[in-house]
């Protein structure tokens, strides 16, 4: 199959195809008699494998890292290699879920401050309470209301 096809079929750029032949992930393929790049169902596989694993967060350095395992060889020290880097990621995951957890933790906070502290009856849909006497540019006061929740809202952990 072209290198269209290949690309279509693992959801990937033509050019990302190149890059990813450049860089060592996927095979140099054969050619054509007129110089066509040629791929086979193999390639398919082991692209949609990249791909899937970027999607999972990996880096493109840590999937070439898991590559001999994809590829058959499992040696104690390939075995030992991916499975520190299985760990890295699996560390690296739950640190993030907490960072998630905690920005959301602080946007719930946020929303019940919000909620305790509606905006005055005077504002208007058209936030011409916002413009200063005499018109002109609005008052800075988004800051100042967040200045006002961050207050109210009190310190966070």
């Amino acid at each position: 199959m072209r290198i269209s096809e290949l690309a279509g079929r693992a959801g990937v750029s033509t050019s990302a195809v190149r890059y990813y032949e450049r860089i060592g992930l996927l095979p140099a393929p054969t050619r054509t008699d007129n110089g066509y790049r040629d791929y086979n169902d193999t390639s398919v596989v082991r692209l949609v494998f990249v791909t899937q694993g970027k999607r999972i967060g990996l880096t493109l350095e840590q999937i070439i890292d898991l590559l001999p395992i994809w590829d058959g060889v499992n040696c104690p020290e390939t075995h030992d290699q991916i499975s520190r880097l299985v760990e890295s990621k699996r560390v690296e995951v739950l640190e993030r879920m907490q960072e998630l957890q905690a920005f959301a933790d602080q946007l719930a906070h946020v929303r019940d401050a919000l909620r305790q502290s509606p905006p005055p009856a005077s504002c208007q849909p058209d936030m011409s309470c916002c413009m200063p006497v005499g018109g002109g540019r609005p008052a800075p006061t988004p800051v100042a209301y967040l200045s006002n929740l961050q207050r109210i809202a009190g310190p966070q952990s």
